[in-house]
């Protein structure tokens, strides 16, 4: 899928998604949404603490290592 179809059936404009995806913009929640759903996604907040239990009950447990820095253990 290119930048124009997912800005298209996200309702974004082409120019605003691309600085969205080359971190040159910091979109709004909904923004992100619409995105997500465009992709058949959704946008889920996990509590940190429940990020591994999430990912094992949806078969993506991945090692300590592994893990983006987002959801890697703070300690």
């Amino acid at each position: 899928m290119t930048q124009h179809d997912v800005a298209k059936r996200s309702g974004v404009l082409q120019n605003n998604y691309s600085k969205i995806e080359r971190g040159k913009s910091d979109p709004r929640f909904s923004t992100l949404q619409d995105i997500a759903r465009a992709l058949s996604l959704e946008v889920m907040l996990v509590p940190t603490e429940l990020v591994d239990t999430v990912n094992a009950l949806t078969g993506r447990a991945l090692p300590p290592e592994e893990r983006p820095l987002f959801v890697a253990d703070p300690d």
